[in-house]
């Protein structure tokens, strides 16, 4: 080198011209191997990317690299041992600092051919003679002849007669790369390679998040996208977008031609049905480090939700990441202004108990004395379909696919259950909906945005890219739905949606009437609550019949909670205790499984009853707590004791209603009752029977409860009969008279029957159900005939009159009377024949000890028809009449004017 620039300056000297000593660089750092001949150098940075420099080694040249195919130009091949030279350089020489000399300039190009030396002082070594040595390079043919040429020549003959490096005669065949440039199909490639840690050269940084690699050792080269990240771009035009410079650079800086270690986690396109010229992978660098976090870290990239649900590390720490670096409001968020929470920080977690599940996404949650309203975050419920109406959330909770389904599943799992929260982000009021606050919901350890989403019950909503209004498992999510979609559970299902077919019987006192006889014969049912509208009125599901119905608390009088204004009715306002009646009852029943007794319906076609939680009595419970009173219509109830018990423990402790309760010392009047002295009782003949079913207030029919067993034996039979050889429809012919099977339109089931008349214009029969008295009108081809042994067998119900009792002729005063009559009928009752008229028992019936008729009569709904031969009856008779005497004092019902049958004298017509 020495003697090279001595002849330099010996030529300058002799032209005239200054000497120019050689310069020699330094501080400048390798950035990029080319090929074994060319690297590229970067100096320091001074407020933005450094300068770089392309230098050529001087006097050598190396094997040169293939090239990949770009535009209509094919891909070239390696020449023998390019790779190995490239590769021996690439590893002694990237991201260490060198010095240089630069020679002479291509004058053609302008491309810098230089002298390159790595280390310092003695341990200083030029590279261009180390490849030569090496055997990876070789002297350029048209370098001019000098001794420093020479000198190249000597290394290179020496190289050659040990055959190092390029000089290996006998692999020189297998020294050229066979690389995969492109691929047809990269989801297969992927699908090959997926889970393997994969090593690789980084040969280019198209942007910070995208990088192009080159597999080694299977020699495949592809395009990298980082998983779950966006770094700006630059564009077509040549333009960039902000910070685009800076991110590669970063990226640039710590990976260009060094060794890496990925893992592959799916495609952005390509293979059938994709985008052919889209062949990229996406991916992530897992050795030396993850690049992703980094560029996050400094504002240099940004999350996105299409590939965040591709990686398989915790994305969480990726989100994490972002948000750091927007509080930090670095590079891409040097203008962020944060969403602001409306949530005290003392509040953004709180555990509660969940006393309600509105729908599929909203839950009521009990903290303290407080209620709070909260939706779970980033998921949606299932919705109706475009352009159809569901009507009211009452309804469309059966209507639209799957949202009756995941409310189940909420509330199944939640209610009256502890759950711990985690609030998200805050909706403000907007289009006349209220501010929403919305949280994650853990059950333990279970998330249940995660829970309900796996099951395809609900989807994962969609958020803008930049919004951190979002779940804080949003990518976990995510994750949730593609497993749902894969196993095709839920709205992802392939099949038809289930179809649930509600019938309301709220309002409708004709339906409910046709439910009843079945609701009373079944005892204890179970049932949902579906809303609370006050302490002692709730509106319950029952999935046996798959109906809906308005439900009252039967004993009991409760304050009425505050009702607002609705479809211009007038608001009113809370009773004393009303709200707090409302609130115990929905905290114990609310959308819980319970169990209801139907004893009656009301002329509105709401039923009456007692209802049960985990065995407790609601009435009980109410009257305990000092939140009602018992009503005088428990009294012919068998839970009249124990409500009478409980309403005394209040009175005595001040509860509630109770609370300025001053207990007074009962005086006994003394009556001078008048009495029959002539009268003498006899012993009567007492049967337990069921009611089956009521004509008017005084004619109902009735089945001995000895006979159970043997009906339903006999039903069984005969409906199996009728299953096991069906009857062909016309194959009977009805006639006035006789017995035959007939289905009943409400259940669909065969019973025993008598034909009453044939409308033959119509085709419709009416029949008399002989083992339970009510009649229908059925056409002929629901009808069959009976076999011998079913004929012979007399029927189970029999007709019956209240002895001496007159139902209500004022139409006003017939539902009042049959409602009252129904709440007492619901049970076992005992019977006992008074008298028998036209073949027709007059009975009397008695209900846990109370006499039906002398409570009607005493609640002045009912007259009794006085005997000319009281004797004959016993007491029987200054019983009831003491009882109307009573209703006339009281003025109850039908005495609320007076004594209406004043008017009814004989003068007026009037006459028994």
């Amino acid at each position: 080198t020495t003697l090279l620039y001595t002849i330099k300056f010996e030529i300058a000297m002799a032209s005239g011209s200054p000497p120019q000593p050689p310069t020699l660089h330094r501080g400048w750092v390798v950035k990029q191997i080319n090929s074994g001949d060319t690297i590229v150098l970067k100096g320091r940075p001074r407020g933005g990317p450094p300068p770089e420099r392309t230098i050529i080694l001087s006097h050598i040249t190396a094997p040169k690299l293939g090239r990949r195919p770009i535009g209509a130009d094919e891909a070239t091949v390696d020449e023998p041992y390019a790779w190995e030279s490239r590769e021996f350089l690439r590893k002694l020489l990237i991201g260490k600092e060198v010095s240089f000399i630069v020679e002479y300039v291509i004058p053609a190009s302008g491309r810098e051919c230089a002298l390159v030396y790595i280390g310092t002082g003695d341990d200083s070594v030029c590279v261009n003679e180390l490849m030569v040595k090496e055997g990876w390079a070789t002297t350029r043919s048209n370098a001019s002849k000098n001794e420093e040429v020479a000198k190249y020549e000597l290394w290179q003959i020496e190289a050659q007669t040990s055959g190092t490096g390029l000089h290996n005669e006998e692999n020189r065949a297998g020294a050229i790369r066979n690389v995969v440039w492109s691929h047809e199909d990269p989801r297969m490639v992927f699908d090959e390679l997926k889970g393997t840690p994969l090593k690789a050269v980084v040969e280019s940084v198209r942007d910070g998040g995208t990088l192009r690699l080159m597999i080694v050792p299977s020699m495949q080269y592809i395009t990298l996208m980082l998983t779950g990240i966006r770094c700006p771009s630059f564009k077509p035009d040549g333009g960039a977008e902000d910070f685009a410079d800076e991110a590669k650079y970063a990226v640039e800086s710590r990976l260009l031609n060094k060794d890496i270690e990925i893992q592959l986690e799916g495609t952005s396109g390509g293979g059938a049905g994709g985008n052919a010229r889209n062949q990229n992978f996406v991916g992530s660098v897992v050795k030396p480090g993850n690049i992703s976090l980094f560029l996050l870290k400094e504002g240099l990239a940004k999350c996105v939700d299409w590939s965040m649900k591709l990686l398989t590390t915790d994305p969480e720490q990726y989100r994490s990441a972002m948000r750091q670096a927007k509080a930090d409001r670095k590079r891409l968020w040097k203008n962020f202004e944060g969403p602001v929470c409306t949530v005290p920080k003392d509040q953004k977690e709180f555990s509660g108990k969940v006393t309600e599940v509105v729908n599929g996404e909203v839950v009521v949650i009990k903290v303290g004395g407080a209620y709070k309203r909260v939706t779970l975050s980033s998921i949606r419920q299932p919705r109706p379909a475009e352009g159809t109406d569901p009507g009211p959330p009452s309804k469309a909770l059966y209507e639209v696919p799957y949202l009756f389904e995941a409310r189940e599943f909420l509330r199944k799992r939640l209610i009256g259950k502890k759950v711990n929260v985690t609030v998200d982000y805050v909706r403000p009021a907007a289009n006349g909906y209220p501010e929403r606050v919305c949280a994650s919901v853990f059950l333990g350890n279970q998330n249940l945005q995660e829970a309900i989403v796996s099951k395809g019950l609900a989807t994962v909503a969609w958020h803008k890219q930049d919004d951190d209004e979002r779940a804080a498992n949003y990518d976990a999510l995510l994750l949730a739905q593609e497993k749902a979609k894969k196993n095709k559970v839920g709205l992802h299902a392939t099949g038809e949606p289930p179809i649930h077919k509600v019938a309301d019987l709220a309002g409708n006192a004709a339906k409910s009437k046709q439910f009843l006889p079945f609701l009373q014969r079944i005892g204890r049912l179970h049932a949902v609550v579906e809303f609370v509208a006050s302490g002692s009125r709730v509106r319950v599901y029952i999935p046996r019949d798959t109906c809906l119905a308005t439900f009252l608390l039967s004993g009991i009088s409760c304050p009425r909670a505050a009702r607002p204004s609705i479809k211009g009715m007038p608001a009113v306002t809370a009773e004393p205790y009303g709200e707090e009646a409302l609130e115990f009852i929905k905290d114990h029943i609310m959308h819980r499984e319970v169990e209801i007794e139907v004893e009656s319906c009301d002329k509105a076609g709401n039923f009456i009853g007692y209802l049960f939680v985990e065995d407790r009595n609601m009435s009980v419970e109410l009257v305990k707590e000092g939140l009602a009173t018992v009503h005088f219509t428990a009294e012919r109830g068998k839970y009249f004791d124990l409500l009478s018990r409980v309403e005394a423990e209040a009175k005595s402790a001040r509860k509630r209603l109770w609370k300025d309760y001053v207990e007074t010392a009962e005086v006994k009047e003394e009556t001078s009752e008048q009495t029959d002295s002539n009268i003498t009782e006899s012993v009567p003949a007492l049967t337990e029977v069921v009611v089956t079913h009521i004509e008017n207030c005084s004619k109902m029919w009735v089945q001995r409860c000895k006979d159970g067993a043997a009906l339903v034996s006999l039903m069984n039979q005969m409906r199996a009969d009728l299953i096991s050889e069906p009857p062909l429809p016309g194959s009977y012919t009805p006639r006035t008279g006789d017995l035959c099977a007939a289905v009943f339109s409400e259940d669909n089931n065969w019973y025993r029957a008598r034909v009453l008349k044939v409308h033959r214009n119509e085709d419709l029969v009416e029949v008399l159900y002989i083992d339970f008295g009510n009649k229908a009108s059925v056409p002929s081809s629901k009808l069959a005939s009976l076999a011998h042994q079913y004929t012979t067998v007399p029927g189970a119900a029999s007709e019956c009159q209240l002895a001496f009792i007159i139902p209500p002729e004022d139409e006003e005063w017939i539902p009042d009377s049959m409602r009252e009559l129904q709440s007492m009928l619901s049970n076992k009752l005992v019977l006992n024949v008074v008298s028998k008229t036209g073949g027709v028992d007059q009975v009397s019936l008695s209900s846990n000890g109370n006499d039906v008729a002398t409570h009607l009569l005493s609640s002045g709904l009912v007259e009794f028809e006085k005997q000319k031969n009281r004797n004959r009856y016993g007491s029987l008779m200054s019983q009831y009449e003491t009882a109307m005497n009573e209703a006339r004092k009281n003025r109850r019902n039908r005495f609320q004017y007076g004594d209406f049958t004043s008017d009814d004298a004989v003068e007026f017509g009037y006459s028994k």
